[in-house]
């Protein structure tokens, strides 16, 4: 199976390949980097239809879309993707319709001006529920909207209109109106439920979710006498599960949203031995934990948590990432505080895409 946009798509880098070339030659790349083969390589149980959410960016001539392969202003213009669902095909060409038949101006990236920026799909895979997010530049024709709802209101389950003033081309909503069904977006994984919402980060592959929380959880070894610091915690996507096998789990992450979220899942999860710092990582004066799991950005961890986690006390780091290039940087540093790296495992959470999942297990001496 082929997606037609592929030649164009900057959504895909290598669906022309099968899938054992994919998987081979991400783990040959991390191989180099590590100089260590990984412990298992674990393949995506799905290769199709498997992320939970999609950013479907406007052009200003209409098109609804990805950007093309290496070029920011440049969009190609989708009428079927094979990453999230059917759905979500129908409600971004019904989108494309809408705003083209209402002629509401697209965002133009390069002069800066328009209205409609982006449309946002977001999928709990494990409960059919789904969420959009209509991004908008400013709060204009928000009524308007509600007409485009009626043409797909049996497909979703809650709507937003999101603003984003801002020149920068990112899809986060800094006033959100919910105009349609649910505050929340509900997913699964393993026996816990998330609560999402228009901003939350969660992990973008449902299927792979659960293996990597339990694969996680598995090399932490999480003891009833042991506080455990989640860094970069999120909405408690691994601070939920491994509070049920420790005494204190203390998650740290910097947006509001995510602080409400975090406790609202620890206790629709009845959990109730969870703790948020709402905080960058690098503010932190100190850590004092027993072990520590983390799942930072794409870009790594700021020279100052290399510090904070070194002088920690932890004796074991699980450290999740989805760019094993920076992973294992950020490792090189902390063996300078007594750190090695025990084993390390492969999860592909992006098929079709240069791009795949590392746990890495330090131990300190």
């Amino acid at each position: 199976m082929l997606c037609k946009h592929f030649d164009k798509c900057g959504g895909c880098q290598i669906q022309n390949l099968s899938y054992e070339e994919q998987l081979s030659l991400k783990v040959n790349e991390v191989i180099d980097i590590f100089k260590k083969e990984p412990e298992e390589v674990i393949p995506s149980p799905k290769i199709f239809y498997y992320r939970n959410r999609m950013d479907w960016a406007v052009g200003k001539n209409y098109e609804v879309g990805l950007k093309e392969f290496g070029k920011w202003w440049e969009y190609v213009d989708i009428y079927e993707c094979l990453l999230q669902s059917k759905e979500s095909d129908y409600i971004r060409n019904e989108f494309r319709n809408f705003i083209k038949e209402n002629g509401l101006e697209p965002w133009d990236n390069k002069n800066h001006e328009g209205l409609v920026r982006y449309l946002i799909v977001r999928e709990g895979k494990s409960t059919k529920e789904r969420m959009i997010i209509i991004l908008l530049s400013r709060l204009e024709n928000k009524e308007l909207f509600l007409e485009f709802l009626e043409r797909i209101k049996d497909k979703i389950t809650s709507a937003y209109i999101g603003i984003n003033p801002e020149i920068s081309d990112v899809s986060y909503s800094h006033e959100k109106y919910l105009i349609y069904g649910d505050k929340y977006l509900r997913e699964k994984a393993l026996d816990n439920v998330y609560y999402i919402l228009p901003n939350s980060f969660f992990q973008p592959n449902s299927y792979t979710l659960p293996i990597m929380i339990k694969r996680a959880i598995e090399f932490l070894d999480p003891k009833e006498n042991e506080t455990i610091y989640d860094l970069y915690s999120g909405i408690g996507t691994f601070s939920i599960e491994i509070a049920k096998y420790s005494k204190k789990v203390i998650g740290i992450d910097v947006e509001k949203e995510t602080e409400e979220l975090f406790y609202k899942n620890s206790f629709e999860n009845g959990v109730s031995n969870t703790e948020f710092i709402l905080s960058k990582v690098e503010d932190l004066n100190e850590i004092k934990a027993d072990k520590i799991v983390l799942d930072p950005p794409r870009g790594g961890i700021h020279p100052k948590v290399i510090g904070l986690i070194g002088n920690s006390g932890a004796k074991r780091v699980v450290y999740v990432s989805c760019n094993p290039r920076t992973q294992y940087r950020d490792i090189k540093k902390l063996k300078k505080f007594g750190y090695s790296l025990e084993k390390y495992i492969l999860i592909d959470q992006f098929p079709h895409t240069f791009h795949i999942e590392s746990i890495a297990v330090l131990e300190k001496r």
